[in-house]
């Protein structure tokens, strides 16, 4: 009976060890793409996503059921319907969102805002930065939520297979060609050099028209310089915007090679305006596209 007290006392001592331990969970430290310090307790269990790229991301890694809020521009995977809508990407419910009690929010860049941050940081909330320019920092998004939401192998393989896509589209190389991806017709805005879309068209030989160096990441241009720059590929995110239409706007147009030639191709906005996973999906596409001209 002794021995049997002594066990029991014993094992109570391992059990309450082995609580607190649980308990106090070593602090993870991250550092987020603005060079913010993130320190969570626990691993993330109630998520909210600011912007749609992310919300892929987050699904891509086979994390959508962390997510319990998300923005009504999120609407790839379908599965996003099921989650509550916070907001857009520029006015969130911050009111609904401490309701919610999130471990972390994720917020980017070029969608949110420097005042949305501060107001989600003022509440004592924790939130995370992405800012993916270009097709690394695509990745580099990809790795760091995979890190934080415990998806590292998820991330690798997602990673592994675009490089392995990326690789046989850089196998099979066009002639090289300029092209003007236009964002708006008016005022007339287009994609520049220092963004993700740039590298989408370099991927398939395109070679951007916008200006070396512009304050914007997407850069107004006048209707002449695109007549000076002649491009050979006209790239447009509506089909509402038919050859016709454009020479009705810029008449002088009808000279330009893309205009002469037909080589007009329409994308899906949510595919090219949306650095995450699907991007590599862009490209492929691009790729078929330039084939049939």
């Amino acid at each position: 009976m002794k021995n049997l007290i002594i066990g029991i006392i014993a094992l109570s001592f391992v059990l309450i060890s082995c609580t607190k331990e649980k308990k106090s969970l070593p602090t993870k430290i991250y550092f987020d793409d603005l060079g913010n310090r993130i320190e969570l307790t626990k691993n993330p269990e109630r998520i909210i996503s600011a912007a749609p790229n992310l919300t892929e991301i987050i699904f891509a890694l086979g994390a959508g059921d962390l997510l319990v809020g998300r923005t009504n521009f999120c609407n790839y995977p379908e599965e996003t319907n099921k989650i509550p809508v916070v907001g857009d990407m520029f006015h969130l419910n911050l009111e609904k969102i401490v309701d919610l009690n999130p471990d972390l929010i994720f917020l980017t860049v070029e969608g949110n805002t420097k005042e949305l941050y501060d107001k989600l940081k003022n509440l004592g909330l924790n939130v995370y930065v992405t800012n993916p320019k270009n097709l690394s920092g695509i990745k580099k998004s990809i790795r760091d939520i995979g890190e934080i939401l415990n998806r590292e192998k998820e991330a690798d393989s997602i990673i592994s297979d675009i490089e392995k896509r990326l690789n046989k589209i850089n196998s099979e190389r066009f002639q090289r060609q300029t092209a003007m991806f236009v964002v708006s017709f008016s005022p007339l805005i287009i994609a520049g050099k220092n963004t993700f879309i740039d590298e989408i068209l370099s991927s398939v030989n395109l070679e951007n028209i916008a200006p070396e160096k512009s304050f914007s990441a997407y850069p107004m241009i006048s209707r002449e310089e695109v007549i000076n720059k002649n491009p050979d590929v006209i790239l447009l995110p509506s089909i509402n915007f038919s050859i016709e239409k454009i020479l009705e706007v810029y008449p002088e147009w009808k000279e330009i090679n893309a205009i002469k030639k037909g080589k007009i191709i329409y994308v899906d906005q949510d595919l090219f305006f949306r650095p995450g996973p699907r991007f590599i999906d862009a490209i492929e596409f691009l790729q078929k596209e330039l084939s049939k001209h």
